[in-house]
């Protein structure tokens, strides 16, 4: 076994370990956040959909720009 070798140095393995966790953290942020836009759209989709049922219900029309 070469001793010299900087990959059997604590202080390297050490370095690497830091550096493979922050892009881990980084990673699951990011799909944190996609997660959330996800989550987020399908509630705005559900909730558009209930308010469009709702006026349907009472009789009246949502005025969009489609014709």
């Amino acid at each position: 076994m070469n001793t010299q070798s900087p990959i059997y140095s604590l202080k390297f393995t050490i370095i690497w370990i830091c550096v493979y966790l922050l892009i881990a953290y980084l990673l699951l942020q990011i799909i944190n956040i996609l997660f959330a836009f996800y989550i987020g759209l399908w509630i705005l989709n559900l909730l558009i959909e209930i308010v469009e049922r709702i006026f349907i219900r009472y009789g009246r029309r949502i005025i969009t720009v489609e014709n």
